[in-house]
């Protein structure tokens, strides 16, 4: 039986994302677990995004001069299984740090990569759709967090740093599986043109919505763990908010296209986040989280698919690869301004740090009705 480029998309997302979800909610654990103060660890998680500010733009360029998108894919997760058995043996801040940065350079390529691969597959084949292969990262998020809660229950810190590493190395194997699609991509795309406004306007707002959850990735497990929940419980909150998520791939995935939808999916979004990080900063235990995690599904799911159709949409012919990388880049420097602005916050207000982070989630909400009220003008 020939397995097709849709099944061989969805096993790569799920790989990737199964990492993720290992590393979000229990790397800053594992920080904390090396003796490492708050302000620190967000030093420590923010250095990293800001190296994905510099490299992410170009290392997608390299998909449009030539290099095959398999290839990339598949040396950066063989340098992050390497990595992650490496920092098992670092102490300190300063050599854990500089291998963090490295681990992120790594991670750099890697989901817009997939994404362009995904949207080429969807361009080239309308029977497939862009949710219908990202939910499988989804899932394998959504196993991996569960699973590391209680991986973590009855066993070191360690072992959800080794299960990263042996991850990593399944979702290279799946890259070289995956069928040749550089040509394609490569091809079809003639002289770049200059994004348009309306774009622009709309990568500012999927940035800052999605850095307004950077107090949430940095410090909401250990908030958790201050609020007494075990690491169990908190792999069960990071899940619920998955699967908020898959649940919107899943109904709204196929929708998910034009300009139009793509300006209803980020407001929606940014609504969903600013309500979310501004009932989180009050503690409200655990019936009332896992209801707000449940909001994932909009603050996350919501802004992600609306700017994947908008990049689909307006990004010129020939600048896809780099538009994808300009929006990862941009969210990466949002991220890691709302990362270290959390680390000084956390020590000194707990919780409420998450309450700083909705006045971004409204600044993306406006920058999508701005970008709105250009589209249909020139330029």
């Amino acid at each position: 039986m020939t397995v097709g480029p849709r099944f061989r998309l969805s096993f790569l997302n799920a790989a990737i994302f199964a990492v993720i979800g290992l590393y979000m909610p229990f790397f800053p654990i594992w920080l904390e677990s090396r003796g490492l103060a708050p302000a620190t660890i967000g030093w420590i998680l923010a250095a990293p995004i800001v190296a994905r500010v510099v490299v992410t733009a170009p290392l997608l360029g390299l998909t449009e001069r030539g290099l095959d998108p398999r290839l990339l894919l598949a040396l950066a997760q063989g340098a992050l299984v390497a990595l992650f058995l490496i920092i098992l043996g670092m102490q300190g801040a300063i050599a854990i740090g500089l291998v963090v940065v490295l681990i992120a350079i790594a991670q750099a390529p890697l989901v817009p990569t997939a994404d362009l691969l995904a949207n080429e597959a969807v361009r080239a084949d309308g029977r497939l759709s862009y949710g219908g292969i990202r939910i499988w990262g989804s899932l394998g998020f959504l196993a991996c967090s569960l699973g590391g809660g209680a991986l973590l229950s009855g066993a070191p810190v360690d072992a959800a740093v080794i299960a990263m590493a042996a991850l990593a190395a399944v979702g290279a194997l799946a890259s070289l599986a995956l069928p040749p699609m550089r040509r394609q991509v490569a091809e079809a795309a003639p002289a770049p043109a200059a994004a348009p406004r309306a774009l622009l306007w709309l990568i500012a707002a999927g940035a800052a919505i999605q850095a307004s959850h950077g107090a949430l990735y940095a410090f909401g497990s250990i908030a958790w763990r201050g609020q007494g929940f075990s690491e169990a419980a908190i792999g069960v909150f990071w899940a619920l908010g998955v699967v908020a998520e898959i649940l919107l791939f899943w109904l709204v995935g196929r929708f998910a296209s034009g300009e139009a939808r793509a300006v209803m999916l980020i407001v929606a979004g940014a609504a969903g986040a600013a309500i979310r990080f501004a009932a989180l900063a009050f503690a409200p235990g655990l019936a009332a989280t896992l209801l707000i995690q449940a909001l994932h599904g909009l603050s996350f799911g919501a802004t992600h698919l609306g700017m994947m159709a908008a990049l689909a949409a307006l990004a010129p012919p020939g600048g896809r690869g780099k538009a994808q990388g300009v929006f990862a880049a941009s969210t990466a420097l949002a991220m890691a301004l709302a990362t270290v602005a959390s680390g000084r916050i956390y020590p000194e207000a707990g919780p409420l740090v998450f309450l700083a982070m909705t006045p971004l989630a409204l600044a993306g909400a406006l920058c999508a009705l701005r970008a709105r009220s250009l589209m249909g003008r020139p330029g």
